[in-house]
């Protein structure tokens, strides 16, 4: 996919725009990865970003995609992306891609089913353990990621990516 030479590799770590998104720029750029999950695709702009940054492993054919977006049914100010838009654009780029529609809290358990461990999981807002969509995604993550996996997320849009630790699974109590 990407072969960046110095001068793109300083630009992306250092100069791009959104200024939130460089930490997974940075990221992307210097590791390759066999398969990502994003969970809120919004407008595709940072998708289009990753994809076009991204190296797949040299023993991989093929980058394995999913996400996890509302598409047509989230608020109209938002402005997500059709679900077939997506697919179309990830065919374009020879991508494998697996699109469940829906919210986070309720999609999760799906996707943990159905889809293989992510090297790259990127989660565009709702990061807060506090809350029900971040206790859904810290409930199901340890089955969504692998030890090494790189995890980015922000709690709001208006926040910077930064990279947090993979939560330890919940243990199961036996009834007494």
């Amino acid at each position: 996919m990407a072969h960046l030479s110095w001068f793109q590799k300083l630009y992306w770590r250092y100069l791009s725009k959104p200024v939130e998104n460089r930490a997974l720029y940075q990221h992307v750029i210097s590791q390759p990865v066999v398969a990502i999950l994003e969970i809120g695709i919004g407008n595709g702009e940072r998708l289009k970003q990753v994809l076009s940054l991204v190296t797949v492993r040299t023993d991989v054919a093929q980058l394995r995609y999913a996400g996890v977006d509302p598409f047509e049914s989230g608020n109209p100010g938002d402005g997500h992306l059709r679900l077939k838009d997506v697919h179309r654009m990830l065919a374009e780029k020879n991508i494998k891609a697996h699109l469940i529609p829906g919210d986070a809290a309720s999609s999760l358990a799906r996707v943990a089913h159905s889809v293989l461990p992510s090297d790259l999981i990127i989660i565009d807002h709702g990061w807060n353990e506090n809350s029900a969509d971040g206790a859904a995604l810290a409930q199901w993550l340890p089955r969504l990621a692998q030890v090494d996996s790189a995890i980015f997320a922000r709690q709001n849009r208006d926040q910077a990516f930064s990279r947090v630790a993979l939560p330890a699974p919940l243990e199961f109590r036996k009834a007494a």
